[in-house]
């Protein structure tokens, strides 16, 4: 019988001792070979459990799972780990290390039998290494080193995922995806599939640059933009919209310097003020953008002009300064129907101006009083740039059509300016 210990930091759990002694029995280790004993530690901040072993290749191969769950309750909670990309050149490196018999350590796995039980371990950390072994075994099979956490709860789970995936190389992206499903489920990834914005089976991208979709953080930022515009538009009457300067709101990312992996507050305020699956005006604005952005990507894609299709151009509703600004404005005019169905327009386009948003000029325009290093309208993300597309928008609104060409740039930029110069007390 295998002796297990425990470490003498971690607090002796009659529970730990079942599970570990369970998973003893199932899979066979190189410690039980050789009958040494097996400790059990204690993480000291998250005060969870696991072993450390080294287990076959092939028994890893058939008893791990890539698709691991943070909530194992819900059967729509979708996977946390990031999407494998076998053609990158570690990765294929990897591989070839691998079948010549490279052994690697500290992948990290939770057993767990309450779902996909015929693969127990559920991978946190190491999918690409777990994925290379399992290619390699029938050319060499090796013993590999495991870090195994059992009895997790939701939050441990999902300390092991973000500690787990916490290197330079992962991305925001991933961190804010795995921190939405925790705290909120599945509400923001459902509206968005919802909206169109993601298919139906589709989850948020690991790195949004990469795959050209919105990105949680960017979702985030139109829900609360469009609610932040609402509060404020049932404040103002009509004459008194374009009298003021608008600052959309950018959602923070999950990581933040100085303070660790948190949840944006404006965002989780909202969250819990509004239920956004059942909102109707919500989705309709989702909806609207989505046709915005659908129109732009097909005019440069599709344009049979000098227009470049590059990302910045095809993907222009996606930049954040626009789409937090079109989102907040589209809630600012909630209580002003005629603006709001003008706004919800595709803006006009013409053979000098072949893309609904002008990406190109937009790229290259700048005030008189701008500094010369300034980048374009709606080409960075900060609140100058979100109040001036705000401004845009907000002009469009007050026609039916609308094309966005330098001289409407020019005019809503200015009014910004203006506005801004009279709140400092200048004449």
């Amino acid at each position: 019988m295998i002796k297990i210990l425990f470490n003498e930091t971690a607090r002796e759990s009659a529970q730990a001792r079942n599970s570990v002694s369970a998973f003893l029995e199932r899979v066979e280790t190189l410690e039980a070979k050789h009958d040494m004993p097996v400790i059990i530690f204690q993480d000291g901040a998250s005060c969870a459990y696991y072993i450390k072993c080294s287990l076959l290749a092939s028994d890893a191969a058939r008893l791990c799972d890539l698709d691991a769950k943070l909530d194992i309750t819900s059967p729509e909670s979708y996977r946390a780990n990031r999407v494998l990309f076998l053609t990158h050149f570690t990765y294929q490196r990897m591989a070839s290390d691998a079948a010549k018999g490279r052994e690697f350590n500290d992948i990290i796995v939770e057993y767990n039998t309450e779902y996909s039980s015929g693969n127990p371990l559920k991978v946190w950390g190491g999918q690409h290494r777990i994925r290379a072994i399992s290619t390699a075994y029938t050319k060499t099979n090796r013993y590999h080193g495991f870090r195994i956490y059992f009895n997790l709860n939701k939050d441990q789970r999902t300390e092991v995922a973000l500690i787990s995936n916490t290197n330079i190389a992962v991305s925001n992206d991933t961190f804010d995806r795995i921190i939405e499903e925790t705290l909120f489920g599945g509400v923001l990834r459902k509206w968005c599939q919802k909206v169109g914005f993601l298919g139906d089976e589709e989850d948020f991208p690991d790195v949004g640059s990469r795959s050209e979709k919105i990105t949680v953080k960017k979702a985030r930022s139109f829900v609360v933009n469009f609610y932040l515009g609402y509060k404020r538009g049932q404040e103002l009457n009509t004459a008194e919209l374009d009298h003021n300067v608008y600052e959309p709101y950018l959602a923070e990312t999950g990581i933040k310097a100085g303070t660790g992996i948190t949840v944006d507050r404006t965002y989780s305020e909202i969250m819990k003020e509004y239920d956004i699956l059942n909102d109707s005006a919500l989705l309709l604005a989702g909806q609207r953008f989505l046709a915005l952005h659908n129109a732009q990507y097909k005019a440069v894609v599709d344009s049979k002009t000098l227009i470049k299709n590059i990302t910045g151009y095809r993907n222009k509703a996606l930049i954040e300064s626009v789409l937090c600004g079109w989102s907040y404005v589209a809630g600012l005019l909630q209580s002003h129907p005629e603006r709001l169905s003008n706004h919800y327009r595709i803006p006009k386009t013409s053979g000098k101006i072949p893309d609904p948003l002008n990406a190109k000029d937009m790229s290259k325009y700048k005030h008189d009083k701008d500094d010369p290093t300034y980048r374009g309208l709606g080409t960075r993300s900060a609140t100058k740039d979100r109040q001036r597309i705000a401004q845009l928008f907000l002009a469009k609104s007050l026609e039916e059509n609308v094309a966005i060409d330098e001289k409407f740039m020019d005019k809503a930029v200015s009014q910004v300016i203006g506005l801004l110069s009279l709140s400092q007390g200048y004449a």
